[in-house]
């Protein structure tokens, strides 16, 4: 069959030219090398273009939390970001290339259902900006949840998954957000922020003193070992229930979800 004919037969929704708000998208999103990009080698068309701006978005917004060092600068910056996600979701229109991109990338219909979903995840950057330590369990799973679940409903939804999968999907994105707390505790211990709730560390005779201490390499290790098999439970438990709903989803979240994997075992 020749080529144009394939073309034609391709989901007119899913035909797009990339403009230059794409490639902005694609240098924030997918850098050359980056993990991300290789998860999304399957995608194509507007799939492709719509779930590289959530992650532009996602990237955006942690590097605000992340590397703007007055709190008064970036709650500016986030403010800024929550007049311009409601400009773009209320009004279909904005300055900004990520947003334009996922303007551009997303149906109307769409977009509506990814509001709340947009609105947890700059949420959750307000919520970090203003960390004053997670109380409870429940409360450190309400904080991943409007970040990484938030971000993995937002792909569900890009790619049209029914919404029984993409809550399932939901549950393992904050579990990815959970990992990265733990891959990346040092770091952000350094700048104050200590992810386990204060119901963790009470279990464990731990306080936040400790990860400052000359021998906290070993004074962690019974704390650090029981998050660890916390997570790993919890992931195969979760992918078990996504395999229930979803036999086999996408082959972009199956890229995610085995680099999560991979990261459990690096973290073992």
């Amino acid at each position: 069959m020749p080529p144009n004919s394939l073309v034609a037969m391709m989901p007119a929704m899913n035909l797009h030219s990339p403009t230059s708000h794409d490639a902005e998208c694609e240098r924030i999103a997918r850098p050359i090398g980056s993990s991300f990009r290789y998860a999304s080698l399957p995608l194509r068309g507007r799939d492709l273009y719509a779930i590289t701006a959530i992650k532009a978005l996602d990237k955006s917004l942690e590097e605000i939390v992340q590397t703007v060092a007055e709190p008064q600068v970036a709650r500016s910056k986030l403010d800024w970001w929550r007049g311009a996600l409601h400009q773009a979701t209320t009004e279909a229109s904005s300055n900004h290339p990520v947003l334009i991109s996922l303007l551009e990338s997303t149906p109307p219909a769409t977009l509506e259902k990814m509001i709340p979903h947009l609105e947890s995840r700059l949420g959750s950057a307000l919520l970090a900006l203003d960390y004053q330590g997670f109380d409870t369990e429940a409360d450190l799973n309400a904080y991943l949840d409007a970040k990484g679940g938030a971000l993995f409903r937002l792909y569900a939804q890009a790619l049209n998954l029914p919404e029984e999968t993409s809550i399932k999907l939901g549950a393992l994105g904050a579990l990815g957000h959970r990992i990265d707390n733990l891959q990346w505790l040092g770091r952000d211990v350094a700048r104050g922020f200590i992810y386990l709730s204060a119901e963790q560390l009470e279990k464990h005779g731990i306080n936040e003193a400790d990860f400052h201490r000359p021998d906290r390499s070993t004074r962690l290790v019974p704390l650090l070992q029981t998050e660890y098999e916390h997570i790993r439970s919890e992931h195969n438990r979760h992918l078990l229930e996504l395999k229930q709903t979803c036999r086999r989803p996408p082959a972009f979240f199956r890229a995610l979800i085995a680099l999560d994997q991979s990261r459990l075992v690096h973290l073992h």
